[in-house]
């Protein structure tokens, strides 16, 4: 009679281990997630200082380089004849109407910032389709 009992009766030890060993994988799981989490912020963190590095340096190579071209351009309309302090007048009104134009271009761009399709749709209103040629 006792292994008809035994047969029957749930093995409680069983299941609690089962549900133990359970636990103990999904906190293994996600131990090893967020420690893979952190692995990649940490390498990502290092490749953004990378960039930010690369873009100054190439930023100042930019500079540096446009200065060269203004004088070049200078020594070649002085050799040219014209005098100092006209060359000196006429790459500087280079320099501006060229920050002129990129001033503009940047306030042009800004309708952009504002995310206008998508204040656009949390108001209500239906999205207008471009015509098509």
């Amino acid at each position: 009679m006792d292994n008809v009992r035994d047969a029957s009766s749930p093995p409680t030890r069983g299941v609690l281990e089962e549900a133990s060993h359970v636990l103990s994988s999904v906190r293994e799981t996600i131990s090893s997630f967020l420690e893979l989490v952190s692995l990649e912020a940490r390498r990502a963190g290092a490749a953004l200082a990378w960039m930010v590095a690369c873009g100054v340096v190439a930023g100042v190579s930019f500079v540096a380089t446009w200065l060269a071209l203004m004088a070049a351009l200078a020594l070649w309309m002085i050799a040219a004849g014209l005098s100092s302090i006209l060359v000196v007048l006429l790459v500087a009104l280079l320099n501006l109407a060229l920050a002129g134009a990129l001033i503009y271009a940047g306030l042009r761009m800004r309708e952009g910032l504002s995310f206008p399709a998508t204040r656009r749709q949390i108001a209500g209103h239906r999205a207008v389709k471009a015509s098509t040629p």
